[in-house]
């Protein structure tokens, strides 16, 4: 009962677009998420608080999730909750994709994400109505949908190799306020400044296991249209190939800052098996797949702050290899649902 009302207090100061009745059912909503663990509506309707019938509940939350509400309500929430007011802010993106199937059907989500404190907490997300990669046209769309509530900060966007090529690398550069580390495939060229061409592979044969090399000022696709910007390659110590394609100017750095990318990941495994069960959901629909992946999210917010605070209580202990017992979220979720 407590977390209803303090989740209807903070979604009615934050979220002036959303009508009592929706602040009410969002605010029963994400607790019995929790508890339940899953995103089956009718369990969901079974465990959800409230006079009303299980059968009752389960028809307003369909009728919730087929009403067309916009997600932004949910990004402007997070981002209220994860800047604070008055201070400048540099935000690190992550953008990727999770995919499923329920029955024959390709249930894939193309998301952008906001890091907060070793998790990417999803912004925004375009169902993509297929199996596959993601093209341009709908990275896009998912970006301008963010980008309305992003302009205003410093942002740099971190991406696999599925988000290359000219027209998407040209679209980020146009942007003004955003930079972009993007690994790119090892298997082409660049031009140097002086015009001199040569194959990705023949840059680095010999990069011992641990080291790293900077190229500046290279262009990556020799057409009409060319993209420049400064290369990093490395070899890991398993001997495996990165490089990163970036016009950001703390090259030494870069490395490091791309290797948080893997934030969207964890936030995936939370709202998959290790949280939510995504994967149960029937929904299938583009409008209402992303609408509740805007109400995922700000559960995974909850449980993320929640994590936080009982560390500042009680810290988490820190293992022998220097990473923590238990995640921030884990920890919040748990402490949660319990």
């Amino acid at each position: 009962v407590r977390s209803i009302h303090t989740l209807k207090k903070h979604l009615a100061q934050a979220v002036g677009s959303l009508s009592a009745h929706r602040i009410d059912l969002l605010s029963r909503l994400i607790p019995t998420f929790l508890v339940v663990r899953s995103v089956n509506l009718m369990k969901v309707a079974t465990a959800m608080p409230g006079p009303a019938t299980k059968m009752s509940r389960y028809r307003r939350l369909q009728r919730f999730f087929s009403s067309g509400l916009s997600t932004a309500v949910f990004t402007e929430l997070i981002l209220k909750k994860v800047i604070k007011p008055g201070k400048p802010l540099f935000l690190t993106l992550t953008l990727d994709r999770t995919h499923w199937k329920l029955g024959q059907t390709d249930l894939n989500l193309l998301c952008l994400g906001l890091l907060h404190q070793d998790v990417s907490i999803p912004l925004e997300s375009v169902s993509l109505g297929k199996a596959g990669n993601s093209n341009t046209k709908e990275r896009k769309k998912l970006f301008r949908k963010a980008w309305r509530y992003l302009k205003d900060y410093s942002c740099c966007l971190l991406a696999d190799r599925e988000f290359v090529g000219i027209e998407w690398l040209s679209f980020l550069l146009g942007l003004p306020g955003l930079e972009f580390i993007i690994r790119i495939r090892c298997d082409g060229w660049i031009t140097f400044p002086n015009g001199k061409k040569r194959a990705l592979s023949l840059l680095v044969r010999n990069l011992h296991k641990g080291k790293t090399r900077i190229y500046e000022n290279v262009i990556l696709y020799e057409q009409s249209d060319k993209v420049r910007v400064h290369l990093v390659c490395h070899r890991s110590q398993k001997g495996e190939l990165v490089f990163l394609a970036t016009h950001r100017s703390d090259l030494e750095q870069v490395l490091d800052l791309y290797k948080t990318r893997w934030s969207i990941e964890t936030a995936f495994g939370f709202l998959k098996s290790k949280g939510f069960d995504l994967e149960e959901t029937h929904l299938t629909k583009p409008k209402r797949i992303q609408l509740l992946m805007g109400v995922l999210s700000l559960t995974l917010l909850w449980g993320l702050l929640v994590g936080i605070e009982a560390h500042q209580h009680k810290p988490i202990t820190v293992k022998k290899h220097g990473r923590k017992a238990i995640s921030f979220v884990r920890l919040g979720l748990d402490h949660l649902q319990n």
